[in-house]
C-alpha cells in the first residue's frame, strides 16, 4: 500500500511538472514569483527587526500625557525637610558609617570569617 501512494504521488508530480511546462517552457513565471515572494519577505521582516529594534533601544516611545506633579496632603516644603535631614544626620553620628564600611571592607576582601547559610531563622523570645 505504501508503494502504490508513492507511485500515485510520483505520477501526480509528474503530470503538474509536465503542466508547467506547457505554460511556462522557460520558467520565467516560477522565477519572479519565487523571487517576488523572497524579496517581500525580506522587506517586510527588515521592517520588522527594525521596529523592535527602535522600541528595545528606547528611541520609539509613544508620546505621553503631561502629568502635574503629585504632592501628598501636608506634605513638608523644602525647608522642613532640610531641617529634617540635618536633624537625621546628627543623630547617626559617625559610628554607623564606620560599621558599614567596615562591614563593606570585609565583604569586599573576603574576610568574613563565617560561611552563611541563607537562611533566615527567627526566635521568639
Amino acid at each position: 500500500m505504501n508503494g502504490f501512494m508513492l507511485l500515485q504521488a510520483s505520477q501526480t508530480v509528474a503530470e503538474k511538472s509536465a503542466d508547467m511546462l506547457e505554460k511556462d517552457p522557460h520558467g520565467a513565471i516560477i522565477s519572479l514569483v519565487s523571487v517576488t515572494v523572497v524579496f517581500t519577505a525580506l522587506v517586510i521582516l527588515y521592517f520588522a527587526y527594525t521596529f523592535i529594534g527602535k522600541i528595545s533601544s528606547g528611541q520609539f516611545r509613544l508620546p505621553e500625557r503631561k502629568k502635574k506633579p503629585k504632592t501628598a496632603k501636608g506634605s513638608p516644603d523644602a525647608e522642613i525637610a532640610a531641617a529634617i535631614a540635618m536633624a537625621l544626620d546628627q543623630e547617626m553620628n559617625g559610628e554607623v558609617y564606620a560599621a558599614i564600611g567596615m562591614a563593606m571592607h570585609q565583604y569586599l576582601n573576603d574576610t568574613v570569617h563565617d560561611m552563611e547559610s541563607y537562611i533566615i531563622t527567627i526566635r521568639r523570645k
